[in-house]
């Protein structure tokens, strides 16, 4: 079973990444740059646009909230943060990676993960203080740990800040629901092997189609799509393995499509 063999992947993967730890120390080894970012200079108590910017050397990639096959995702702790009532973080898109027996989803050469940061008090200054674990990997694989702070203070005369571009660009990567959820037609098939075919409509000519990752229940794991476009319809099949297709009944799954010009998702419930 692919479970089984899923586990013992990430067991050598863990140890793997203890016996890495000491690269940890070596300064820039994949990254080079990390730091907080905001989209404005100072705060007037309403919530405002944050950001964590990774920027990694060539060839290097970062995780997404769920990592796929191995890797680990980033774990984010704002607890020692000052004025804040709340931090909320949103995931861009996220890459697909295939490789024979390890699917794993992240982002190649970085990521600016969006924040929504909530003050509590006008009057003073916001004080974000962010403790983080992450990993990144190329031919070998260095978890990391950082330890950034950002203060705004109040102010009533709110500009954009040079980072404010940045940071909307990467808002916008945040997968959305589409004006047309009907865009997206699932079947499940279960002939020789579970199997689930999803279309795309309106991809026309010039459009590049996207890339598609299933985000669903534990323990069922989705395949890499096979592709092939049929006019404005492009076509997905992609192979299954669950315990029971039964487990799957009910259950919602998020389809999202990732592309250079789209970031959408799309909830199904099967």
């Amino acid at each position: 079973m692919r479970v089984a063999r899923r586990f013992g992947f990430l067991l050598l993967a863990g140890i793997a990444w203890l016996a890495a730890a000491p690269l940890a120390a070596a300064p820039g080894e994949g990254v080079r740059g990390l730091e907080l970012l905001a989209a404005q200079g100072e705060h007037d108590g309403a919530p405002f646009l944050a950001g964590i910017d990774l920027r990694l050397g060539e060839g290097w990639k970062t995780y997404w909230k769920k990592p796929g096959d191995s890797g680990i995702p980033p774990v984010f702790d704002w607890s020692a943060s000052e004025n804040v009532a709340g931090v909320e973080l949103r995931w861009p898109a996220p890459e697909r990676f295939d490789a024979p027996g390890d699917i794993t989803y992240g982002y190649e050469g970085g990521v600016v993960w969006p924040l929504r940061v909530v003050p509590e008090d006008a009057l003073r200054p916001v004080t974000l203080r962010l403790s983080m674990f992450y990993g990144i990997c190329s031919d070998i694989c260095v978890p990391r740990e950082a330890y950034l702070e950002l203060t705004l203070p109040p102010g009533a005369e709110i500009e954009d800040s040079p980072a404010a571009p940045r940071l909307r660009e990467a808002l916008a990567r945040v997968p959305v629901p589409p004006a047309d959820p009907g865009m997206l037609d699932i079947r499940w098939r279960e002939a020789s092997a579970p199997t689930l075919e999803v279309s795309l409509s309106g991809c026309g000519k010039g459009c590049t189609p996207p890339m598609l990752i299933v985000d669903g229940p534990k323990n069922i794991w989705f395949g890499t799509p096979r592709v092939k476009r049929d006019g404005d319809v492009v076509r997905y099949v992609m192979e299954v393995e669950v315990l029971s297709p039964a487990i799957l009944e009910g259950e919602e799954l998020d389809f999202i499509l990732s592309g250079p010009d789209i970031a959408y998702v799309i909830r199904k419930t099967m």
